[in-house]
């Protein structure tokens, strides 16, 4: 079975350095030759300055990309495949077979951001994600997992920095409010994104995206999004608000007595008020970047020109799914299959055979069974503008 799928977790500069034994090894012949034969008196100077080493090339550096990719393997039954051997992948980057240097199931610890939308469309939805802290902290995080909490609104708010409490987690998830109109998604992520960057680079990286899926004014490009998180090595997973069971949902209030200072988001043509279908309309699908082959949690697969909402878009690219608002069951139901999803992955690592080949790497794997679907990241990005692969 073949897959597209992507994420690139570059690690650089692994550095052999074999000065040190070099130098215990003169260190001991040089004090046994002194022993036996005392060298004539001199100042302190003068010996220290005989008994440093040339200042030659007495390190190798050995540079190398590694290319990190956790593999999503489910059978026909919609069950995770644990079975597998690493002789039964076979890795493409580029349409170019890769040696695999890493094999095993995901053991590395979880480094995750949780972005709530939290303003006045989302509000009455808000209480199903109040209750979801014993999810993450018990299901998903494990022992040495960490988790931080991102809500955006009226502004960009990190209401929880990395913690592996998970008390602290859970109660702060009980007091997510509403505030403001805007939906800056797109800026929410990166700076999850961003804050991602910051935690060891062997962790697993997620972020967990609670919103309607969609993006008015921010001022993040939905192609600085993917690019940034296939090269830091992050898996996006969506969970979507319904706008109409919001609207149903929601208690009527009074208007505000400025509408403007209610909603920082870009305004609307004239004469046409923001709604729900418009602000769909004004997805473009991403026409700047590659087009892959997506995976979708119902287990269709599209092209990514047609997904239908910026969660899709950044689940598929990333590697990871978004339940949308058309989903009827209850949230922690959804989270509960992410969470067992992260807990029964592979992970995968080669080092590429041409990693000097600028743009886009895109990565396939194959898998020797059959009935069975493979996801994982799209590729990742190498030189040009955008692209800071993580080291």
């Amino acid at each position: 079975m073949t897959v597209n799928g992507t994420y690139a977790y570059l690690k650089s500069a692994w550095t052999v350095t074999l000065l040190g034994g070099f130098l215990g090894l003169a260190s001991s012949a040089y004090a046994q030759q002194a022993a036996q034969n005392p060298p004539p008196s001199t100042s302190e100077h003068e010996s220290a300055t005989e008994a440093q080493p040339p200042a030659s090339d007495t390190r190798i550096r050995v540079q190398a990309n590694v290319v990190t990719a956790p593999v999503t393997v489910i059978n026909s039954k919609g069950d995770y495949v644990f079975d597998l051997q690493q002789k039964d992948f076979e890795v493409l980057d580029n349409g170019v077979r890769q040696k695999i240097e890493q094999f095993s199931l995901e053991q590395r610890p979880l480094a995750a951001v949780i972005v709530v939308e939290a303003n006045g469309t989302s509000e009455p939805l808000l209480g199903e994600v109040r209750p979801l802290g014993p999810v993450f902290s018990n299901l998903m995080l494990g022992p040495q997992g960490q988790a931080a909490v991102v809500t955006y609104g009226d502004q960009i708010r990190t209401v929880q920095d990395f913690t592996q409490n998970g008390d602290e987690l859970e109660t702060v998830l009980r007091k997510v409010e509403a505030r403001g109109g805007s939906q800056h998604l797109n800026d929410a992520l990166t700076q999850a994104i961003t804050m991602l960057e910051s935690q060891p680079k062997d962790d697993r990286r997620i972020i967990v995206a609670f919103s309607d899926g969609h993006d008015v004014g921010s001022r993040t490009t939905k192609e600085e999004v993917v690019q940034r998180a296939l090269n830091a090595g992050i898996t996006i997973y969506g969970l979507g608000f319904s706008q109409t069971r919001s609207m149903l949902t929601k208690q009527p209030k009074a208007p505000p007595q400025n509408t403007l200072a209610a909603n920082n988001a870009l305004p609307a043509p004239p004469n046409m008020p923001q709604t729900p279908s418009n602000v769909e309309n004004n997805w473009d699908n991403g026409a700047n970047l590659p087009i892959v082959p997506l995976f979708l949690a119902s287990g269709e697969l599209i092209r990514s020109v047609v997904a239908k909402d910026p969660l899709e878009f950044y689940a598929g690219y990333t590697g990871g799914l978004s339940y949308g608002a058309w989903s009827k069951k209850p949230m922690q139901d959804e989270l509960n299959k992410i969470a067992d999803e992260i807990q029964s992955q592979y992970e995968i690592a080669y080092v590429p055979h041409a990693p000097d080949n600028n743009g886009f790497h895109r990565i396939e794997v194959h898998v020797d069974r059959s009935g069975v679907k493979v996801r994982t990241r799209a590729g990742y990005f190498l030189g040009g503008a955008g692209s800071n692969p993580a080291q």
